[in-house]
């Protein structure tokens, strides 16, 4: 039996490409109980927060309030497998496919109308055609050294198009649903104008913009276009925020459950850093992987704070270290409580592979099924096998 909505609970999805199937797994244990973090009770939190496809993850769970938590888990399994993933006779996945692909026209196997891919070639050939007009017209006008001008011409974007994935949203969640849920949604997006983060909620996710919001929480640079909301350009929230922890606990979460896919990074070899992606592809581990420490040391520093007012209510003699605790966080406290809105403890499950989850440096751009049905799995029972203490988790007193 499913319980009520908790809005004391939060998920919070990160980002990752591919590798978001493993968030579902994660979230098929918590919402079935049979995760020992939630002592085998079926979560049903009220709060969702993502970034990327963790954005997509949260705004599909949100949209359908009205079903079994248990169902919409199994539903979202069940869409990444047949729809998101790449399956034999499809031609493509639903997140992303190459512009122009000669292959995708002349596969005979393809389930898309013939006539529908020549449609899209046709369209493609156009797009294609303007953009390189555009960059040579801006080689030959521009200033700058010719080497500078000539890596101006190389746009790994504008060989691929989301399209799949605008289809693949607007088909399975609904902006008005959202709008009108009761759970509390909270989508990431970095403004490429201002390099600012923004955060959306329910009430912005209009049937004309909640789309592009998606698109935009979940647009990689270099390999998508920026999307306009509002007249701004947003990219991937990834980009300054990719565990958005902070939107949950200003949300009112006082249990936050954070999933993300960044393994232990001692459990990455070295020697297998042997191109530049391979390099990159740790450096942004690196930076991802510090700042959600550096939101769980913040949540850990906001508990010590808490307890030392405890302390002091309980006349209780304070040491220079719960002195040090309390200053540390003494302005962030004071600031909620003039808010009307003071903090409470927080509970921080951490679930995230404490390995390699496979597939190379691309491989969050890797949507093959097996492939998708196999990172499924693996989130479900690494949350079965969940271990606060292995896994760190931050557990008050």
């Amino acid at each position: 039996m499913t319980r009520e909505i908790d809005h004391s609970q939060a998920i919070i999805l990160s980002g990752g490409g591919a590798y978001g199937a493993y968030e579902v797994g994660v979230m098929k244990a918590l919402f079935t109980g049979e995760c020992p973090s939630t002592k085998h009770d079926f979560l049903n939190p009220g709060i969702l927060t993502g970034t990327s496809v963790g954005a997509f993850n949260a705004s599909f769970v949100v949209s359908h309030e009205d079903v079994d938590i248990c169902a919409s888990a199994r539903y979202l399994e069940y869409l990444w497998l047949e729809r998101v993933a790449e399956n034999p006779g499809v031609c493509g996945n639903g997140v992303f496919r190459f512009r122009a692909d000669p292959i995708r026209l002349l596969d005979p196997n393809c389930s898309v109308h013939p006539e529908l891919r020549f449609t899209e070639l046709v369209n493609d050939a156009a797009f294609l055609g303007r953009d390189s007009f555009q960059r040579m017209v801006n080689f030959m006008i521009g200033s700058g050294s010719v080497t500078g001008r000539t890596l101006e011409l190389i746009d790994i974007s504008s060989l691929i198009t989301g399209d799949p994935f605008t289809d693949l949203i607007k088909t399975v969640i609904s902006m008005e649903h959202i709008r009108n849920s009761r759970r509390v949604l909270r989508v990431v997006a970095t403004n490429w104008n201002t390099g600012k983060l923004r955060v959306f909620q329910n009430k912005d996710m209009s049937d004309e913009f909640g789309c592009e919001v998606l698109r935009a929480s979940a647009a990689i640079p270099g390999f998508f276009h920026p999307h306009r909301v509002d007249g701004e350009s947003y990219v991937d929230g990834g980009v300054l925020m990719n565990t958005p922890l902070n939107c949950a606990i200003v949300a009112g979460a006082s249990t936050l459950h954070v999933i993300y896919m960044d393994p232990d990074l001692d459990k990455i070899p070295l020697r297998a850093l042997q191109s530049t992606i391979d390099i990159m592809d740790r450096m942004m581990a690196i930076t991802s992987a510090a700042r959600v420490d550096e939101d769980i040391e913040s949540a850990i520093w906001i508990n010590e704070g808490l307890e030392v007012i405890e302390r002091v209510n309980r006349q209780q003699t304070l040491s220079d270290r719960d002195a040090a605790a309390f200053i540390r966080v003494a302005a962030q406290v004071y600031k909620r409580l003039n808010e009307g809105s003071p903090y409470k403890k927080l509970t921080i499950h951490r679930y995230h592979p404490h390995d390699d989850l496979g597939g190379g440096s691309l491989g969050l751009l890797n949507f093959d099924r097996n492939r998708i049905g196999s990172l499924i799995k693996r989130g479900f029972d690494d949350a079965v096998k969940h271990n606060c203490a292995d896994s760190h988790c931050v557990l008050p007193d």
